[in-house]
C-alpha cells in the first residue's frame, strides 16, 4: 500500500482537511496561519506524489513543490508581520477583535 499513489493522496487529503478545520475553528491568528501552512504542505505532498508516480512529469513535481514552498514562506512572513503589527496595537491575537481597523 505504501507504493501506491492512493495512499499519498489519502494522507494529503487528511492533512488538508485537518488544516481547513483548524483554519475555520480557530480564532487565534497564529493558529490560523499554522493551519494555512498545513494545507499548503498537504498540497505539496500531493504534487510530489503525482510527480513521482506519473512518468510524463519527469520530476517536474519537485520543481512545482519548490515554487509552492517559496510562496508559502513569503505568505508566512507577510502574514506573521501583519499579525505582530496588529497585536502591538490591539494587544490580542484573536481575529474577532480585528473588526474595527479604522480606529
Amino acid at each position: 500500500m505504501a507504493d501506491s499513489l492512493d495512499a499519498y493522496l489519502v494522507v494529503s487529503g487528511m492533512l488538508f482537511a485537518i488544516g481547513s478545520f483548524g483554519f475555520l475553528a480557530r480564532r487565534n491568528a497564529i493558529s490560523m496561519l499554522m493551519s494555512i501552512e498545513l494545507m499548503l504542505n498537504a498540497v505539496n505532498l500531493a504534487i510530489v506524489a503525482f510527480g513521482a508516480f506519473i512518468p510524463r512529469l519527469n520530476g517536474d513535481g519537485s520543481v512545482i513543490a519548490l515554487m509552492v514552498m517559496a510562496v508559502a514562506a513569503a505568505e508566512a512572513t507577510v502574514g506573521l508581520a501583519i499579525v505582530i503589527a496588529i497585536y502591538r496595537n490591539r494587544k490580542t491575537p484573536l481575529v474577532d477583535e480585528y473588526d474595527a481597523m479604522r480606529r
